[in-house]
């Protein structure tokens, strides 16, 4: 959490558009690149020819370069160490700068000026000032303070060359012409940082959501992108999801889209069922994207589970149907159809010291597209103003044009079941438009063909993918009771699902972050593959999951 908070959060230190982290990683760029630099040099320089070596009398102080390399390779393993403080590699940076200053003049200035060209090129000290201005984000005094020593080692070196090394001193109006270039490079360099100074604010201020700044980004997805934010005053962690107008085309439609949006964020808002993940707020930025807030999870979605870990065991798959059972119960209730129940927007995880506690993502909020055929499986399919879902979970009468009912979302449910007990679609190996026929017109082979599944829990899967909507459970309350009924329920404790997370989930089970779920390959059928970016769970520990 805390990497985001520096690089992004507003008063760090340095420009809107970065903090001490982010500097010093630049810093360390620049150090990295003055080692090969350096090499490289070095290297020409001894390889060449003696026909073409030094004109005697031009020979320089070759022995400043071996020092500037290992001075540069030092600065860059302390710019990339996280034991000093960032403002402290901060510090060291703008030291490094001025002796880089001085070292690279004291090579410019060592040849006596009247026995040579007096002009030498730009001033390297004000190579690397505009250099250090455009590319580091530091705070403005930092800035004054690295540019005032860099032109003063300039002038050190030059004084240096005279009083050490027996050079005569160079007439007055040719220290003037020496040094006027760092001058103006001066001013130039704190306008340049000032101007990307107050850039950085404005892409700070377009970051500012309400009472929610965003810290850094967790996905991206053809609706817009998610993001780690802070809240300003309060110490809570949240996640947003920014949808841009322009992704959702423009005129009326986006219009439209946008309040259906914001309609269905305050019904979601209004559900309170510990098994629903809680929206924190909503509104529009400044710059038009419609955004929702909500609490970040620590744990993963259920794809990510199944496909890492395997099948789950009956007992274990009741336990959790019975989480979602609550969940959209009160949003049945309500007159919210989910419409996008799948394995990837259902997210277990820690809840105090509960475990395998279940939350329900994304109630509704689904992308818009222009038809019904996508790239793959994981892109939630409509069209403006008509909710569809996913073609792996998508109910039969949705899929034949039909509106969305509560009977929906349960053939969803027994879509997940059969995916959590068999570790496999209903119908696999096919394209988006082929699946959504065969829920319209196949039966699904029964999961125990597939793996060991209580037969009374088979039973209830099946009734709810019946392609008949009235011969599905009548309610969720209606599946929870059958559920309970299958003498399943309670047999997975929450001793089971502690020693489950402590011994097999670990650290290392969060998803390839560029797999996609049922993806399509080249010759148009599908592969197993990982969770879209926008249903990963990406974070500094890899366990903790946008709210979405």
């Amino acid at each position: 959490m805390e990497r985001g908070a520096d690089i992004f959060r507003a008063g760090t230190g340095g420009p809107g558009i970065g903090g001490p982290r982010l500097a010093a990683r630049r810093i360390a760029f620049g150090a990295g690149l003055a080692v090969l630099v350096g090499l490289l040099g070095g290297a020409a320089s001894l390889l060449r020819q003696p026909n073409l070596g030094v004109r005697e009398g031009t020979e320089r102080p070759m022995v400043l370069v071996p020092i500037g390399v290992a001075l540069s390779a030092f600065v860059f393993l302390v710019a990339r160490s996280e034991r000093l403080p960032a403002a402290r590699r901060v510090d060291v940076g703008v030291v490094y700068l001025t002796v880089l200053c001085f070292m690279s003049s004291l090579f410019r200035h060592w040849l006596p000026y009247a026995e040579v060209d007096v002009v030498r090129g730009l001033p390297p000290t004000s190579l690397l000032l505009l250099f250090f201005a455009v590319f580091v984000p530091v705070s403005t005094w930092r800035m004054t303070i690295a540019a005032v020593a860099g032109v003063l080692a300039d002038v050190a070196a030059l004084a240096f060359t005279v009083s050490a090394v027996g050079n005569p001193s160079p007439p007055w109006n040719l220290w003037l012409w020496l040094l006027l270039p760092n001058v103006v490079v001066f001013a130039v360099a704190l306008f340049i940082h000032r101007f990307v100074d107050r850039l950085g604010e404005s892409v700070r201020r377009a970051r500012a959501m309400g009472a929610y700044h965003l810290v850094e980004p967790l996905g991206a997805g053809g609706m817009g992108e998610v993001w780690r934010a802070d809240h300003r005053t309060l110490a809570r962690p949240a996640a947003i999801k920014l949808i841009r107008p322009e992704l959702l085309g423009s005129g009326e439609a986006a219009e439209s889209a946008l309040t259906r949006f914001e309609r269905e964020a305050r019904a979601t808002a209004a559900l309170t069922s510990p098994h629903t993940i809680a929206v924190y707020d909503f509104g529009r930025s400044e710059d038009g994207a419609f955004y929702y807030v909500m609490e970040l999870l620590e744990g993963m979605d259920l794809q990510t589970m199944v496909r890492e870990h395997g099948a789950l065991g009956s007992a274990r798959v009741v336990h959790l149907l019975l989480q979602v059972c609550h969940s959209l119960g009160e949003a049945h209730e309500a007159g919210v159809v989910h419409r996008d129940i799948k394995p990837a927007n259902l997210f277990v995880g820690h809840v105090g010291r509960a475990h395998d506690f279940l939350k329900v993502l994304d109630f509704g909020l689904v992308k818009i597209e222009p038809g019904i055929e996508a790239a793959d499986d994981d892109d939630p399919l409509t069209e403006v103003g008509a909710l569809v879902g996913t073609p792996g979970y998508i109910a039969p009468e949705v899929a034949a044009g039909e509106e969305a009912t509560p009977r929906s979302d349960i053939y969803s449910i027994g879509c997940v079941a059969y995916w959590l007990l068999a570790r496999r679609l209903l119908f696999p190996g096919r394209t988006a438009v082929q699946r959504l026929l065969a829920h319209m017109n196949e039966l699904p082979e029964p999961p125990s063909r597939f793996a060991d599944v209580d037969p009374a829990l088979e039973a209830l899967v099946m009734r709810c993918l019946a392609r008949d909507p009235a011969e599905r459970p009548a309610s969720t309350e209606a599946l929870a009771e059958a559920l309970e009924a299958t003498g399943l329920a309670g047999r997975w404790t929450e001793r089971d699902a502690a020693r489950w997370w402590a011994e097999v989930a670990g650290a290392e089970r969060a998803p390839t972050p560029d797999a996609r779920e049922d993806a399509t390959v080249p010759d148009g059928r599908e592969r197993d593959a990982g969770p879209s970016p926008e249903s990963a769970p990406p974070t500094q520990d890899r366990r903790a999951r946008k709210g979405s």
